[in-house]
């Protein structure tokens, strides 16, 4: 171990400056996992906008270490890395194709930033002495969310922090997160990390403590939080662990955990059948009717193939989903905004086509593939160890990743990141070697460095540019309920000018236009209709904008036509507002108005039809009942009218 140790750290102690670079650097690369999912698990802008920006910030430092400290130890290059490299790339070149832009820069952001944040995490697990007490913060902030779901479990409280959370998740345990299940990801995914530290002597006394003390009071959470994905994810993810470990120590083991890791598992879930009500509650739901218990994902999944088949090999870009989903919307009868399908590899094909699934395929197995060669190879059980249990961690996150989104959930990734470059680095370091490349590596190394430095720091202004724009674009809506409108357009178009890609501003300012056109006042009776006039020709300036950026965003769409409407140019406006009924078929509101607009046109015959084929589809109010009657005996006494005169 003496002279691990001596290969660790190269030749020198580091000096203070070094340090304390090294400290910041590690300080903003742990901020998206512990701070992030403070945030209520970041799953808004305002959220994970930060934890991008500080989390590519740190790993710039990382990357441009080279270029200030002569004596940098050589780099580890985690196994598939240039392989996920790739696929970040093809991510960041879907913005050229993807129908929603803004949507696919920020999946390309989330991309870069986690590539980004492996890599850094690798070459920060150079030192022996650090994984200690980094994986040791890791642990800590997530037992410290797990005490707070303690506190919402014993209280009987549905709140997370000041917001309340839905109605559907009941008394389940959630800690910060909004949902139950992506505290149950996380907690899943550090059970197996902590299981082999507590049977890592190396690991020291205080980590080894901290782990207990990490399953002690996590693994009643995960219990409260009746995630059935999370209960699977851990016992697959600590599954995982100890098979790689049998297999390293003799194939005499592996045998042996083979055959008794299955008979644990079923004596295991037997006791937890009888012992634990929430498990035979949640179990037997699936037992007794799966298609039910599987909720709105087995619908969302039934309508992937055809939404799948329209953009096989590109997909519908990054963050499309939500915006391309509704035209294929046949087995959800409910019109709702769905962002995810609640399972991430269909997501990967649908977004990203064949040619990203395939992609990101293939560099998981060459990763999955190098940590297990890894593991069995290890002349030392320390790296070895570590490195299993990241094992662990990841396939509790691809078995979760099955029936949910964590690999949506900002914090829950870095967390997998962190611990896996880590463990990554720590094995580098004591099986390769930490030694200075000299002469022209070294060079080579500082220009790459220099351009991944780049990258990163242009992450960070499209992170910080997204962050602020939604800030305004909140100002401004906020400005717009309260009707303070001097406030209004100065914030929506401060929005504008922070990111140029997003419609939300533009969409904001069409309704503020278009509100303003409504009740517009005037004593001069031709003044006030010019005025009208002129303010929905506004609006329709912006919702126009609006449908540049995002072509899919029917608020948008409806919007213009209704603007068109005030405008006075109503056969327009019916245009628009039949390519959002026939885009958002499930949307009962918009397929209405379209019945509505067919009337004022004086086309009941057409209008008729919609209003019926509204029932047929079980998407009809009592708008369209009322509307079928009315139409119904318009038409009777049309008809009746007709008959004499066509007599005559």
């Amino acid at each position: 171990m003496e002279n691990r140790r001596e290969r660790v750290v190269p030749g020198r102690r580091p000096s203070p400056r070094e340090r304390v670079y090294d400290v910041v650097s590690l300080l903003l690369l742990m901020w998206p996992a512990t701070g992030g999912m403070g945030l209520m698990g970041s799953t808004r802008v305002w959220g994970y906008a930060p934890g991008l920006a500080l989390s590519l910030a740190g790993s710039a430092l990382v990357l441009s270490r080279p270029l200030w400290f002569s004596r940098t130890p050589r780099w580890a290059i985690p196994p598939g890395f240039f392989l996920w490299a790739l696929t970040a790339a093809y991510v960041a070149l879907g913005v050229v194709w993807a129908a929603v832009p803004h949507a696919a820069r920020e999946a390309a952001l989330r991309w870069g930033c986690l590539l980004a944040a492996g890599f850094a995490w690798t070459q920060l697990g150079f030192r022996e002495h650090r994984w200690k007490w980094v994986l040791g913060v890791l642990l800590a902030a997530v037992a410290l969310n797990g005490l707070y779901a303690w506190v919402q479990h014993m209280d009987g409280s549905r709140m997370v922090l000041w917001m309340p959370r839905a109605e559907q998740y009941g008394l389940r345990a959630s800690g910060t997160y909004l949902c139950p299940n992506h505290l149950a990801n996380l907690i899943a995914m550090l059970v197996p990390v902590a299981m082999v530290l507590i049977a890592l002597p190396a690991a020291g006394f205080p980590l080894r403590m901290l782990s207990g003390y990490y399953l002690v009071v996590t693994l009643p959470v995960l219990y409260w939080t009746q995630s059935r994905s999370g209960w699977l994810g851990m016992a697959g993810g600590v599954g995982a662990a100890l098979l790689l470990l049998a297999w390293r120590k003799s194939r005499a083991w592996l045998l042996t955990a083979v055959v008794a890791l299955p008979l644990l598992g079923a004596a295991g879930g037997f006791a937890a059948w009888h012992a634990l009500p929430a498990v035979r509650e949640r179990i037997g739901q699936v037992l007794e009717n799966p298609a039910r218990a599987g909720g709105i994902r087995m619908e969302m999944w039934r309508d992937a193939p055809a939404m799948f088949r329209a953009q096989p090999w590109l997909g519908h870009g990054g963050g499309g989903y939500a915006w391309a989903y509704p035209p294929f919307q046949r087995n959800v009868t409910q019109h709702l905004h769905y962002d995810y399908v609640h399972n991430d590899y269909i997501q990967l094909a649908l977004e990203h086509g064949a040619v990203g699934f395939g992609l990101a395929g293939l560099a998981l197995l060459v990763s999955v593939w190098g940590i297990a060669r890894a593991v069995l190879r290890s002349r030392s059980d320390e790296p070895a160890v570590l490195l299993a249990g990241a094992a662990g961690a990841l396939a509790a996150c691809l078995l979760h990743a099955l029936f949910d989104f964590n690999f949506h959930i900002f914090p829950n990734p870095h967390a997998l990141v962190w611990v896996a470059g880590l463990s990554w680095g720590v094995w580098a370091a004591m099986e390769r070697g930490t030694e200075v490349p000299a002469g022209r590596t070294q060079l080579l190394r500082r220009a790459a460095g220099a351009a991944g430095a780049a990258a990163c720091v242009l992450g960070v202004w499209g992170a910080l540019s997204m962050g602020m724009a939604y800030f305004w674009n909140l100002k401004a809506d906020l400005a717009r309920s309260r009707l303070e409108w001097d406030r209004v357009e100065r914030d929506y178009r401060r929005a504008i000018r922070w990111d140029r890609l997003d419609w939300q501003p533009h969409l904001g300012l069409g309704h503020f236009q278009a509100g303003r056109a409504l009740w517009y006042r005037d004593p001069d009776l031709a003044a006030e209709q010019e005025g009208k006039r002129r303010l929905a020709e506004e609006a329709i300036g912006h919702y126009e904008a609006a449908l540049a950026r995002n072509p899919r965003e029917m608020a948008a769409e409806f919007g213009l036509a209704r603007a068109l409407n005030a405008a006075g140019r109503p056969e327009e406006a019916l245009a628009h507002m039949r390519r959002a009924a026939d885009y958002q078929p499930r949307h009962v509101f918009y397929r209405e108005q379209l019945g509505i607009q067919l009337r004022r046109l004086g086309r009941d015959r057409e209008a008729l039809e919609v209003f019926r084929r509204n029932v047929e589809d079980r998407v009809a109010t009592d708008v369209s009942t009322l509307n079928i009657r009315a139409l119904e005996r318009n038409l009777a006494r049309e008809e009746a009218a007709a008959g004499p005169a066509a007599a005559d």
